[in-house]
């Protein structure tokens, strides 16, 4: 009964297995969850990547963050030209956000696992949620073994190696019994390249600049253009002058030659003189301020710059004036007392002068009221030496009778009445003869 029973239980057992075989189906053992590997405990997460090539890749393979394992890779699927990887990683393993998926090779066995990590120099920066796929772009995959040796094998027997030999037989051949020209050379150009490095500012600014003027160029495209057009006609008319210009230069350097013998002949003496006004100069610049006014009062005159602001209400006003410049007036007044004066003529005396007390009145609101001296004759002015000046719009004078010279206190004849004692007449003072020391002032 007993054997009987054992084969019973084991019969059913080996019908569940094949009833469960035929029912399912099996991928090899890498389709299980392999005991020990990490990613399969509680609090596991699991994330989706997709890669274009997964190489030798396979389920189990181990996932690493910064070289240490954290989890382990599950089920792989073909979606849309790519592979669906889903990776399942341990509890606390967090993903950054700037991940990049790549698929590398553990050994030289051909074992890979993929490595989740930030971009080279890059610190992680957040995170993704779990269940999120990392995408296409966001993966790569390393050279195998099998695709180095490929490539090594191209560049040994087809890529040019063997020429390597000669290369360094002819640069020996071309160093020798000149190391200590190449030594020199190498510490020349490790100053050179330090200076270079400590004006590497001043390099950027002028590259700058030389973009910015590049700018400039192309905004006045057409200008320069239009320039180029018309440079051959200028060309030209510069080769027509060229005898010319030719000889022009011919005399620029006599002309040259000359004023350097005068220069080198004269030094002295013009350094000297250039010494001798330095005090002329000083004095004007320290004039400066004063010149500055009498030129600013110049451009006003006679008016002053304040009767311009405070007594011109519009953008403009006129001024008339009668200026007598014939020469006979001219020799007693601007011209007297020099050599172009008129003969004889008198001299009013000026401040400081013997007799300017008495010769100007010093009270000119009483002069009309004074007496004059007793016994002052009239002294008529001379006659005008050319025709009378008649202003626009004014009486033509008329021919006057020769003045009287009786004496102001002498009754007129005729029985005229005397002219009044509180008016004097006398001539302008500077054809007045200075009278003499007894007279008294007026």
């Amino acid at each position: 009964m007993t054997v009987r029973h054992s084969a019973g239980v084991g019969a059913a057992l080996s019908a569940a297995t094949v009833l469960t075989l035929s029912g399912c189906a099996f991928n090899g053992v890498n389709s299980l969850p392999l005991p020990g590997t990490v990613g399969h405990g509680p609090g596991a997460t699991v994330y989706h990547v997709e890669i274009a090539n997964v190489g030798t890749l396979e389920s189990n393979s181990p996932v690493m963050m910064n070289d240490v394992v954290v989890g382990s890779v599950g089920a792989m699927t073909l979606r849309d030209q790519h592979a669906d990887v889903e990776v399942r990683l341990q509890s606390g393993a967090n993903v950054p956000a700037n991940v990049v998926a790549t698929v590398g090779q553990t050994s030289l066995l051909g074992s890979q696992h993929l490595a989740l990590d930030p971009p080279p120099g890059q610190p992680p920066a957040g995170h993704i949620a779990p269940g999120s796929t990392i995408a296409l772009n966001q993966s790569s995959t390393y050279p195998s073994t099998e695709q180095t040796l490929s490539s090594l094998s191209a560049v040994v027997n087809g890529g040019g190696l063997g020429q390597v030999g000669d290369i360094v037989h002819n640069f020996n051949a071309a160093l020798s019994g000149r190391q200590d020209a190449i030594r020199d050379l190498i510490t020349r150009l490790d100053k050179f390249v330090g200076v270079l490095d400590r004006q590497r500012g001043d390099l950027i600014a002028s590259i700058d600049a030389l973009n910015r003027l590049a700018g400039t160029f192309s905004g006045q495209h057409e200008v320069i253009t239009e320039t180029l057009r018309t440079l051959p006609s200028a060309l030209d008319v510069l080769l027509a002058e060229k005898p010319r210009i030719i000889t022009a230069l011919d005399k620029l350097r006599a002309f040259s030659n000359t004023a350097t013998t005068l220069i080198n002949d004269t030094q002295a003496d013009l350094v000297k003189n250039l010494q001798n006004l330095q005090p002329t100069v000083r004095a004007l610049a320290d004039a400066g301020p004063g010149i500055i006014d009498g030129l600013m009062y110049a451009t006003v005159f006679p008016y002053g710059q304040n009767v311009i602001d405070r007594g011109l209400k519009g953008d403009y006003m006129n001024l008339f004036a009668v200026a007598d410049l014939t020469v006979p007036r001219l020799k007693r007044g601007l011209f007297l007392g020099t050599r172009w004066g008129a003969d004889g003529a008198v001299l009013a005396p000026a401040p400081g002068d013997p007799g300017y007390e008495w010769y100007y009145t010093n009270n000119p609101l009483g002069a009309p009221l004074a007496v004059p001296p007793e016994g002052t004759e009239f002294v008529p002015p001379p006659p005008p030496a050319g025709p009378p000046v008649i202003l626009p719009g004014g009486p033509v004078p008329s021919a006057a009778a020769p003045p009287s010279t009786t004496p102001l206190g002498a009754p007129p004849p005729n029985g005229m009445p005397a002219p009044s004692a509180s008016v004097p007449t006398e001539p302008p003072n500077e054809d007045l003869p200075l009278p003499s020391a007894n007279d008294g002032g007026r």
